[in-house]
């Protein structure tokens, strides 16, 4: 488990956390939370370059993130990825909008193993 709430996370180290959580560093990370961090659209997609294929992540949240709809294809990505154990994704307090979040649903009727999806106030 991984917990920076309100760390101050900038889009590098979205940058560093993705290279972290990649599969070629062998990740047993299961739980990831980074909420109150306005790292904004281009810090998530930092991070979905190595969340986006990453097996282990089991609960992803992004709650008050800047998160525009922008990134809502990053965060597809990280929904469609076939060998994706992510159960529980909290997108909350973001900037989605409609199309985002229509792309955000889009991937969770892809996604093969999301259990719970918390979108409010996007």
């Amino acid at each position: 488990m991984l917990e920076l709430l309100d760390n101050r996370v900038t889009e590098l180290g979205c940058e560093f956390i993705a290279s972290a959580l990649h599969p070629r560093m062998d990740p047993s990370l299961t739980i990831l939370k980074l909420d109150h961090n306005d790292f904004g659209p281009r810090g998530m997609i930092n991070l979905s370059e190595g969340i986006a294929v990453n097996p282990t992540l089991k609960m992803l949240s992004l709650q008050y993130c800047g998160i525009t709809e922008e990134a809502a294809q990053s965060i597809f990505e990280i929904l469609i990825y076939t060998r994706s154990a992510l159960e529980d994704l909290n997108l909350n307090g973001n900037n989605l909008g409609n199309e985002g979040v229509k792309t955000v649903l889009t991937g969770t009727s892809i996604a093969k193993s999301l259990k719970k999806l918390h979108i409010a106030d996007n």
